[in-house]
């Protein structure tokens, strides 16, 4: 997934589940950030490295809280390291290295690929962008009524 992708799909859910918007795109660009800068200074072989484990999200919370202590903060950035890679998903993710050794790190680099996936998450996650910005009475609409399915949900229609 791209840029475009990764914010607006994650602006929008940040957004339905009352997260800080600031720590939640943080989280979500931040194993792009981390992983192809190390690629492009030669320190990893390949553009989805560390940051792209799991392993780096819950260091990343702890981080961020120990810096902020704000836990809500430290769990949006968390969070959104943990969607970021979920939205990665299609593609070759290392998310047990180093536990695991993945053949595909000795031959990967960086590309940007034009598949139907790649235009497709950018097409909705610019779309969820413009939804928000445009419609915002409507999005908070659809969160309230999203929140009040949830609690009645829970408290079984009473």
């Amino acid at each position: 997934m791209l840029l475009l992708g990764h914010i607006g799909i994650t602006a929008f859910i940040a957004g339905l589940i009352y997260m800080p918007l600031s720590g939640m795109i943080l989280g979500v660009l931040l194993p792009d950030i981390i992983d192809k800068s190390l690629f492009f200074l030669g320190i990893a072989p390949c553009s989805r490295f560390i940051a792209h484990t799991i392993f780096f999200f819950p260091l990343a919370g702890l981080l961020t809280y120990a810096i902020t202590k704000n836990k809500k903060l430290a769990f949006a950035v968390t969070l959104g390291i943990m969607l970021h890679l979920v939205e990665d998903l299609h593609d070759s993710v290392p998310f047990l290295y180093p536990l695991k050794n993945y053949a595909f790190l000795s031959t990967c680099g960086f590309g940007v690929s034009f598949s139907g996936y790649f235009i497709v998450t950018e097409v909705i996650g610019a779309a969820l962008l413009l939804f928000m910005a445009f419609f915002n009475s409507q999005y908070l609409y659809i969160r309230k009524l999203l929140w009040d399915f949830i609690i009645r949900f829970f408290r079984g229609n009473k």
